[in-house]
């Protein structure tokens, strides 16, 4: 925190600055055509060569309005595929992890950290990734609690944990700070004094561990000194967290799920305004999910999904409603982040809030497509704000993936890796090129 403070007193341009990311997960698919301005959508569908143009003189979808505001700082970024991941349902840890796993209810074999983790890596925090969900896995009714949507990963073979309860993520964000009476500030110092006593423990007994049973104990202790470390970071930084943490009302107890997505949108807010975190993912929904509080009580995403008439609306018009409502979110969130000056902008400018699905470009997606939407300046490291762009389509020449996607924003941001995430086969035998960035992009 203070080195940002000294960077942001000697004026130091965006680029030095700490960046922050926003993955925001829906499910259901998003549908290219409904999120491709009116004036770009006919020539865009049968493109052969890249669109790369800016936004400025095109009108949004209808329930694209509320990111108008934004629109010098909005990127719609189609025409990449990523058919190397798991169709249907959820493509899992594959949406941002580039490869394939799972099954219909399963959400198979961890193989590396998630793009989200890895940006977590770069730009590190007190809590280093904050993970918050509506619900669990892709067909889960789980809605309170610790829970493990099978999306985001830290390394092979662990999970990221989301929590779905956004009063109980109110208290692990922000509680250390907020808390006024005595009986929480002491509960406060109890734990963390438990902290220091067991990772005390954990020291001497490692004394006496043969070498290979002290490697794992090794994690263990890293573990706890790392709570250790983030629980004295917070304190230091308690007066700017009450400042930035929003005042506690009944939404964050609501059952309703567009009041717990609100919820969700200003914890994650908060979290970023305050310092406490850089990168957050956010599970919006999944196809268990029925948006009763927008009039959609009759079906879940899943039966919308299915072509399935809803409260009198056709499937088309119910996910227009749920897609309105989700635009509303993304624009308060980046609202609230424009709200906040930082150097010679706003925290926006330093942020990229990244819209997608797990499932590509429709409810059972065939991957042929993943479109995205993203918000924000991204530090100005990306030539995207205020564009729409579109690659050919799968097989046509200058096709690229969500590999060359997410590659490129890690080259961006300050890994250097080569290629991210596995290639596909079907694009490999034709002799189609894949690997690395896309250049274009890269400021």
């Amino acid at each position: 925190m203070l080195q940002r403070f000294k960077l942001e007193a000697a004026g130091v341009g965006p680029g030095k600055l700490p960046q922050r990311f926003v993955f925001v997960v829906k499910s259901s698919g998003v549908i290219s055509e409904k999120m491709t301005p009116a004036t770009i959508r006919e020539s865009s569908e049968e493109a052969s060569e890249l669109i790369n143009e800016p936004l400025v003189d095109h009108v949004l979808p209808e329930a694209m309005k509320p990111l108008e505001p934004f629109k010098d700082q909005l990127a719609i970024v189609q025409g990449l595929s990523g058919k190397m991941c798991r169709p249907g349902h959820s493509s899992w840890f594959g949406a941002m992890g580039v490869y394939k796993t799972g099954g219909e209810h399963n959400s198979g074999v961890i193989r590396r950290a998630t793009v989200d983790a890895e940006m977590a890596r770069l730009f590190p925090s007190p809590f280093n990734h904050v993970g918050l969900a509506l619900r669990g896995k892709v067909m889960s009714k789980e809605t309170e609690g610790t829970l493990y949507p099978g999306i985001t990963a830290v390394g092979p073979g662990r999970e990221l944990p989301f929590q779905a309860s956004p009063d109980v993520a109110y208290q692990q964000l922000f509680g250390s700070a907020i808390a006024s009476d005595g009986r929480a500030q002491a509960q406060y110092r109890l734990k963390s004094n438990l902290l220091d006593f067991m990772a005390g423990d954990i020291r001497q007994l490692n004394q006496t561990l043969p070498a290979a049973e002290r490697e794992k104990m090794g994690h263990y202790l890293n573990a706890f000194e790392e709570l250790q470390v983030r629980r004295e970071r917070l304190a230091s930084m308690s007066e700017r967290i009450r400042q930035a943490a929003p005042e506690f009302s009944d939404r964050f107890t609501s059952q309703k799920p567009a009041t717990r997505q609100q919820a969700h949108i200003d914890l994650a807010a908060a979290a970023l305004i305050s310092g406490i975190t850089n990168v957050i993912t956010l599970r919006l929904d999944n196809i268990s999910t029925t948006y009763d509080d927008l009039g959609l009580s009759e079906k879940s995403v899943h039966g919308i999904g299915h072509k399935e008439v809803c409260n009198g609306k056709s499937p088309e018009e119910a996910r227009d409603i749920i897609r309105l409502h989700h635009m509303k979110l993304l624009a308060d969130l980046a609202g609230q982040l424009k709200a906040v000056p930082e150097a010679d902008g706003t925290l926006l400018d330093n942020t990229a809030i990244i819209y997608l699905s797990d499932s590509g470009n429709e409810h059972h997606g065939n991957l042929a497509e993943w479109p995205y939407l993203v918000i924000g300046g991204a530090g100005a490291r990306l030539k995207i704000a205020g564009r729409y762009v579109r690659y050919p389509k799968y097989g046509d020449a200058g096709h690229r993936t969500i590999g060359n996607w997410w590659t490129t924003w890690l080259n961006a941001f300050g890994n250097p890796i080569e290629h991210y995430g596995n290639l596909d086969l079907e694009l490999q035998k034709n002799g189609m090129p894949q690997q690395g960035p896309l250049p274009e992009l890269i400021a």
